[in-house]
């Protein structure tokens, strides 16, 4: 059974045998909102323009960031994809994924920051339920999950962070809305919250 993680809550990327996890799994969905009168009625949803981003850090400098149109950094440590899992179909609510190889990550790496964000002027009116949830690839389990619901005015939503110390990578719920029509908008929301 994964933790169900509330705002601000930590959890450290260890398997129950002490391990450190290698290959993981962050997986960010949402749950479009019906839309009203008639078209609701209908089973009708509103769709926004919405994306997902991974940006990594080394102490606050940032490095890089993958999305749709950058999936794959130098390294090939973080990879962005919209395909579906199969657990996926099966109710898991993936919208879209980064995989992490962590092992592969440059020693200097220790944040990935994810968000959900629309520089198209799209908002969170539009999303009733979001959620980001890490899996252990290598076992296809998941250890953690963070859902909350998310109607909003704001057109960008900072998820969670991955942050490495001497001892290990721990995942922290964040879930902060904020308001961004470019990327560097979006880039200063996630300084923000280091």
């Amino acid at each position: 059974m994964p933790v169900l993680m509330a705002k601000g809550q930590q959890v450290p990327l260890i398997r129950p045998d002490g391990r450190p996890l290698n290959l993981i799994r962050v997986g960010i969905g949402w749950q479009p909102a019906p839309r009203s009168g008639l078209l609701g009625a209908l089973g009708l949803h509103h769709r926004g323009h919405l994306g997902t981003f991974a940006a990594l850090y080394n102490h606050g400098q940032f490095l890089d960031v993958l999305f749709a149109d950058n999936p794959i950094n130098p390294d090939e440590s973080v990879e962005h994809s919209t395909a579906l899992m199969a657990e996926d179909a099966a109710d898991a609510g993936d919208t879209e994924s980064f995989f992490a190889r962590l092992s592969r990550l440059p020693p200097h790496a220790d944040r990935i920051v994810f968000a959900v964000s629309s520089f198209d002027g799209s908002t969170f009116e539009t999303v009733r339920h979001a959620h980001c949830r890490l899996v252990d690839e290598s076992a296809g389990v998941e250890l953690a999950r963070y859902t909350f619901p998310v109607t909003g005015p704001h057109t960008a939503l900072i998820m969670a962070q991955l942050t490495r110390t001497a001892e290990a990578w721990t995942m922290t719920a964040i879930g902060e809305p904020a308001t961004c029509t470019t990327f560097p908008d979006l880039l200063r929301a996630i300084q923000r919250h280091r």
